[in-house]
């Protein structure tokens, strides 16, 4: 079987785990009754019969050539995976576990070299799962350029330089919060509308409650939307 092929009946057979794991619906024909999923009605019938095709066919006894899976075809799969199970803010987030965030009582240095060590713009410094402030590149060069030596000392905590790492207004700021709830093109949109303002967003902090009291549950830059949508 060539490989489109296989690529389309692996795409639907998540489809169906979808279903019926969420839906609890067994026979996929029954989905192009919902009145919810109307406007699917046409795919849903396309990718179904071509899998039944695919499926029910005996490749061993004849050619590949007689059912051909063109590009059209994984591309209208791939729609209505989609379309049914749309990719979500946390899919594609930083989940908090994962995020280098040190607390305010930690060194300043040892965290700077984290952020080197993996090349890191932004990081937040969070108290009990609460963002207290965000330590940039920038406010490295601002605690450089204020300080009369080049030299950091080793015992500096975060705590130390509260004033430089205190959260700002978002229009101030190149970072931002929003709600795990939020679509992925609420975020794409939220992106875009910075580069209109002074200062462009560079990474949004996700909290339960979407600001910046909330606990943090993970983070999101510009390049992880890339092949999102």
């Amino acid at each position: 079987m060539e490989n489109k092929a296989t690529q389309f009946l692996e795409r639907y057979r998540e489809i169906e785990e979808w279903v019926l794991n969420n839906l609890n619906v067994t026979d996929m024909k029954d989905l192009e009754q919902m009145p919810r999923y109307k406007s699917l009605r046409s795919n849903l019938a396309f990718c179904r019969l071509l899998r039944n095709l695919l499926s029910h066919y005996d490749w061993s006894k004849a050619g590949d050539d007689l059912i051909i899976v063109t590009d059209q075809a994984v591309r209208q799969v791939n729609n209505l995976y989609y379309a049914l199970n749309p990719v979500t803010l946390m899919r594609l987030a930083i989940r908090a576990g994962q995020i280098f965030a040190p607390a305010p009582t930690d060194s300043v240095f040892a965290a700077i070299q984290v952020m080197h060590r993996n090349d890191y713009s932004y990081i937040p410094i969070v108290d009990n799962h609460q963002i207290v402030g965000v330590f940039s590149n920038k406010t490295l060069l601002n605690l450089l350029a204020e300080s009369n030596s080049l030299h950091l000392s080793d015992t500096l905590t975060f705590q130390d330089i509260a004033s430089h790492i205190r959260l700002t207004d978002e229009s101030n700021a190149h970072y931002g919060f929003i709600d795990p709830n939020a679509t992925v093109e609420d975020v794409s949109v939220k992106f875009q509308r910075s580069k209109t303002r002074r200062k462009r967003l560079d990474v949004l902090f996700i909290t339960d409650s979407g600001r910046s009291d909330g606990r943090l549950q993970g983070m999101i830059t510009p390049a992880d939307l890339i092949g999102a949508q």
